[in-house]
């Protein structure tokens, strides 16, 4: 072997070791740079966050623990000074919460300032706060707020008619007799029907001649319910058409009745029968207690039958 060529063997093994050398530090700093990021990455991302979301998770929680539920006054204040969405939803949540006796408050200046809201509602072009103020007040069935549901019975709004309607026939007060007898007159069948339901939720011998000028009514609806809050009353005047709502064949003839609504029709009549004490409304409910097919019908049927002398 020539000189040369030992010279040109040393040199290429020399440049080979030199290339492992430059390469090796470079393989090994890799990991070392990745590790570094991760740890950056964790100590300044990952562990704050994880730490906030732990931090607002303890803080809704004590919230929570620690919230008081909003009162009467606290919805009546939303309707008074809210935006156009809290406003009636405060007078829909204050419709809610006066249903429970517990939580209706007993200061004047609660009664004052809901009735004032009321009336102040008129300018308001979102119909569902008089609505739901309107309600408000008859589920409290104080009798200082007939005057102003009465007033509303004049107001154009059909919505609003039926709800102070609504309100005065749960409040049973007779003042609200006459006021209410108007609506039996109005062109749109739902304020009738809301007139003879609170018509008959107040009852006496004055609403009868009321209620049984409205089984001649043309809506169905409205002459349904006159029969059966004259049945209330122990008035056999809407017989027949006690008669017919428990046949399942006459409510078939109604193609926008399903059936839930026709159990819920039987039904109601089927609880109201025994005021009447009539001999072919027993045959009717032996028929449906017997050969019905809802079960909830034919039990509801037997209960019934025992309450006829």
């Amino acid at each position: 072997m020539t000189a040369s060529a030992v010279g040109q063997g040393i040199l290429s093994a020399a440049q080979n070791l030199e290339n492992i050398v430059d390469n090796q530090p470079i393989a090994e700093q890799q990991p070392e740079k990745k590790s570094a990021l991760r740890v950056v990455v964790h100590s300044f991302f990952v562990v704050p966050f994880i730490i906030a979301i732990f931090a607002v998770l303890i803080f809704l929680v004590v919230r929570i623990m620690t919230a008081e539920p909003n009162s009467a006054h606290d919805y009546l204040e939303d309707v008074k000074i809210g935006g156009t969405t809290k406003r009636w939803q405060g007078a829909f949540e204050l419709s809610k919460i006066l249903s429970n006796p517990d939580m209706i408050p007993t200061d004047e200046r609660f009664s004052r300032e809901l009735i004032s809201a009321f009336e102040y509602a008129t300018n308001d072009k979102d119909l569902r706060v008089r609505q739901y103020l309107a309600v408000a007040m008859g589920a409290t069935k104080d009798k200082q707020y007939v005057p102003t549901l009465i007033e509303a019975l004049n107001q154009y709004e059909p919505e609003v008619m039926m709800a102070a309607a609504f309100a005065l026939g749960n409040m049973q007060d007779v003042r609200a007799v006459e006021p209410l007898a108007e609506l039996l007159n109005n062109g749109e069948p739902q304020v009738r029907l809301q007139g003879v339901i609170s018509l008959g939720k107040i009852g006496g011998e004055n609403t009868i001649p009321l209620l049984k000028e409205m089984l001649a009514d043309p809506e169905v609806n409205v002459r349904w319910d006159a029969a059966i809050a004259l049945a209330k009353q122990k008035d056999r005047t809407g017989l027949r058409i006690l008669l017919d709502l428990l046949d399942r064949n006459y409510l078939d003839s109604f193609p926008n009745i399903d059936e839930t609504e026709q159990v819920q029709a039987m039904m109601v009549v089927i609880q109201v029968a025994h005021f009447v004490q009539d001999l072919a409304l027993r045959e009717s409910l032996k028929t449906l207690r017997d050969s019905d097919p809802n079960l909830k019908i034919r039990e509801a049927a037997r209960v019934a039958l025992t309450q006829f002398e």
